[in-house]
């Protein structure tokens, strides 16, 4: 249930390689909304499991943040703000893309007007500026990086978080830019996208090191840690038409 008590109950998820970025870290238990946190986990087997957990859920929105964004109480208020007065397929946030370019005037969001090309060789983002925002505060783009992006749960059901080596026909397990992916699968199934630039947030790109391999996975649901795990029980899971070997619990690849 939505801390505010509003109309749309909302599930933060943060994939959390690092869990080291102090300016993240300190908000993260003072967000009014529940959160699920998945602590050095493998990136995409992190997404497929907070996507069976929100899917056993009962929570409407899955709202997407990375664990290098700094999420205040503030744009989780906003966000509710929107969702609550206009129930969006998928709305978000934005960022700075490099970490030296927060509040710069001439600063690349990470949001786009145009999809780039699927073949990553080709691959070029056309950033939104600061200084080349809309003047309306919520806007379509056809690209979001999972900055605060609030997915409906009918979205969620239809769509598999997947990397970019199924452009290639490889699995989906293959490859990375998972909001790059998704923002193609949002524009093949027209689905809008929508930003709100009131909810603008600080991008700490350059920070922190990741603890992957280093130290077990962990699973927090409001504070709660629901899973430590050591991948010792194993399972195939059949999706886009191929079975991927993971541990049963975590979910991570084997």
């Amino acid at each position: 249930m939505s801390k505010l008590g509003k109309k749309y109950n909302l599930l933060l998820f943060r994939g959390s390689p690092r869990s080291n970025i102090q300016e993240v870290e300190e908000w993260n238990d003072k967000l009014p909304c529940d959160t699920l946190i998945i602590r050095y986990m493998q990136e995409i087997p992190a997404y497929w499991r907070a996507r069976e957990e929100f899917l056993k859920g009962s929570w409407d929105y899955l709202v997407i943040a990375t664990d290098d964004i700094v999420v205040k109480p503030e744009h989780i208020e906003q966000l509710q703000k929107d969702i609550d007065e206009n129930p969006f397929p998928v709305i978000s946030g934005m960022m700075n893309v490099d970490q030296h370019e927060y509040m710069k005037k001439n600063g690349n969001l990470n949001i786009c007007e145009t999809l780039a090309l699927k073949d990553k060789k080709l691959r070029y983002y056309d950033w939104y500026r600061r200084e080349t925002l809309p003047n309306k505060d919520i806007f379509q783009v056809k690209f979001a990086g999972f900055g605060l992006t609030a997915v409906r749960r009918d979205i969620v059901e239809k769509i598999y978080f997947a990397g970019d080596g199924i452009f290639k026909e490889r699995g989906m397990q293959f490859g990375a830019s998972l909001d790059f992916v998704f923002c193609w699968h949002c524009h093949e199934k027209n689905i809008p996208i929508f930003v709100d630039k009131r909810i603008d947030m600080q991008h700490l790109r350059a920070s922190g090191i990741s603890k992957v391999g280093e130290r077990h996975s962990e699973i927090w649901l409001n504070g709660t840690l629901l899973e430590l795990c050591r991948h010792h029980e194993k399972e195939q899971f059949y999706a886009n038409g191929r079975y991927y070997n993971r541990c049963a619990r975590c979910k991570s690849f084997t």
